[in-house]
């Protein structure tokens, strides 16, 4: 899959939800066998809100059968352990598993400065524990496209919004006014660097704080690759996925849309 070029923006009306990169690695068991006060320790002035959680995973059993053998009374200590690191205002997680690092944010404005704070994670993780070789990386962009917050007129139809390679059902006569929901779900090839997951389709918003329900266009992207990596390539990786994911949300609106979330031409890293 080849996406075509954009003009780099940042938007004024921004209709993202959560940005995330996650960075798997061949299991460490130090991580699961003592907590990481080391490395807490260096990052607990920005992320001071700790809280450890443990879930039971045992590979191969599926989510099914661990239920049935729950409901049966049977013992599993089979847990897996993660350690989460939250900023005062909630709105940055970072978490640390014998298997993977990851950070998350609801507060994203542009990836340098995503870039800047996973980077001195990463360098601070590797100083601590030593990772041979990375082997999964993904960075993730989930949009809620969403008309109201974004100040656009009821009248607008989605087929003004999303485009037909995207969501053909929106420019079918036919079923366009039926439409309630749907979810696509795509995997495939980006070119020199990877794979994508794209979940898409139309879904429904709630805001629980003002208890209204209302139709939006999900637009949820995972850039991965499987690759084992070493260290030195991972910044290299992390910005062509960067590269694909604003080429991808471009191409999967419209021109109408791209305008009406008031975008503001830059010159350096903007997704």
């Amino acid at each position: 899959m080849k996406l075509p070029e954009y003009e780099r923006v940042i938007y004024q009306r921004n209709p993202l939800v959560e940005v995330a990169c996650q960075i798997r690695f061949p299991t460490i068991l130090k991580i699961s066998n003592q907590e990481p006060f080391e490395f807490q320790d260096k990052i607990r002035f920005k992320y001071p809100l700790y809280e450890v959680q443990k879930s039971v995973s045992i590979p191969g059993i599926q989510n099914e059968l661990l239920q049935l053998a729950q409901k049966a009374g049977l013992a599993l200590n089979f847990q897996d352990t993660t350690y989460n690191f939250q900023s005062e205002n909630l709105k940055w997680q970072l978490s640390l598993n014998k298997d993977f690092i990851a950070l998350a944010t609801i507060e994203y404005e542009r990836y340098e400065s995503f870039k800047e704070r996973f980077k001195e994670i990463l360098d601070l993780f590797e100083q601590i524990y030593q990772p041979y070789f990375y082997s999964r990386i993904d960075l993730k962009y989930q949009d809620l496209i969403i008309r109201s917050n974004l100040k656009i007129e009821q009248d607008k139809t989605w087929a003004d919004l999303i485009p037909y390679h995207i969501a053909s059902e929106f420019h079918t006569p036919e079923i366009s006014q039926s439409i309630k929901t749907f979810i696509k779900n795509w995997e495939v090839d980006i070119v020199d660097s990877g794979k994508l997951q794209f979940k898409h389709g139309l879904v429904i918003a709630q805001d629980p704080e003002k208890g209204t329900r209302e139709p939006a266009y999900l637009l949820d992207a995972d850039f991965f690759t499987e690759a084992a990596t070493r260290r030195e390539n991972v910044w290299n990786i992390l910005d062509q996925f960067k590269e694909s994911a604003g080429r991808l949300f471009r191409w999967s609106i419209t021109e109408q849309l791209h305008l009406a979330m008031e975008p503001k031409p830059i010159y350096s890293d903007d997704r």
